[in-house]
């Protein structure tokens, strides 16, 4: 086992602009785990470990954690506790990093069926909506999430630190065109719906959800483009009693899941 202690190393500094860095996450097809429960949770769920970075602080604390992540690491670092504080995008860094392959997000025909249940994200902004997003989608056993390429990158460490560890576990798939993934969606004789506030939209619990359909969420601020609402079946509504005219993007979508799961 390798010891760093500065952050001048090359590993050190590859590692940190795989956190920090979209586009380096992108060119390497890498990304990575901060914390010991989110990097065991990948692993538990299939992915390798291509370099495992800790201190001897988090072997301590998380015994069976990194007993796990040491087993199945290419290559394995200590750092220091220092170190691990300069790195972390956390304030309180557990001394775990984990770098992985990313998933396989991209479309696939057969992930489609007419009885399944789909939320699709258009162009949400809040990478803390879209982590709950997909685990309310986990929990309630959405089949499969389709999120648009503008929506924040699902490897980004808030969005990772807000699944806790769905990323792994839930279907998820970035779909670059909606009109060809909403024609497949009709080939497949799912219905469409667009959650939007306007004349004529149906009211959600009225609908029967939980035999399969798909559900459009739209951007935390302004909500869907009128030509996206135009290509779905209709649109539908949550009921509210209160005053607010909109929901949180995250709640709604949860809400929707729920509906979605009701037998």
């Amino acid at each position: 086992m390798e010891r760093i202690t500065s952050r001048e190393n090359p590993q050190i500094k590859q590692l940190i602009k795989l956190i920090t860095q979209k586009k380096e996450r992108i060119r390497t097809g890498l990304f990575v785990a901060e914390g010991a429960r989110i990097a065991a949770d990948a692993v538990k769920s299939g992915l390798a470990v291509e370099q495992l970075f800790l201190t001897p602080q988090a072997g301590e604390r998380y015994p069976q954690e990194t007993a796990l992540l040491t087993e199945k690491a290419q290559k394995i670092y200590e750092i220091t506790p220092e170190l691990a504080q300069k790195i972390a995008d956390t304030n309180t860094p557990q001394g775990v990093f984990c770098v992985l392959p990313m998933l396989d997000n991209h479309f696939q025909t057969a992930t489609i069926w007419g009885t399944g249940h789909y939320l699709v994200l258009c162009s949400l902004q809040d990478p803390g909506n879209l982590g709950t997003i997909i685990r309310s989608c986990e929990a309630f056993g959405i089949d499969r999430l389709f999120l648009t390429s503008d929506c924040p990158d699902l490897y980004s460490p808030k969005v990772l630190r807000a699944t806790m560890g769905g990323v792994f576990r839930l279907p998820i798939t970035v779909a670059d065109n909606l009109p060809d993934l909403f024609e497949r969606f009709r080939r497949e004789k799912v219905p469409v719906y667009a959650a939007a506030l306007q004349e004529g939209a149906k009211d959600i619990t009225r609908l029967p959800l939980n035999q399969g359909g798909a559900v459009v969420i739209g951007n935390e601020g302004k909500g869907l483009p009128p030509e996206v609402v135009a290509l779905c079946d209709s649109a539908v509504i949550i009921p509210m009693a209160g005053r607010a005219e909109s929901l949180n993007a995250s709640v709604a979508a949860s809400i929707v899941a729920w509906e979605m799961a009701r037998p």
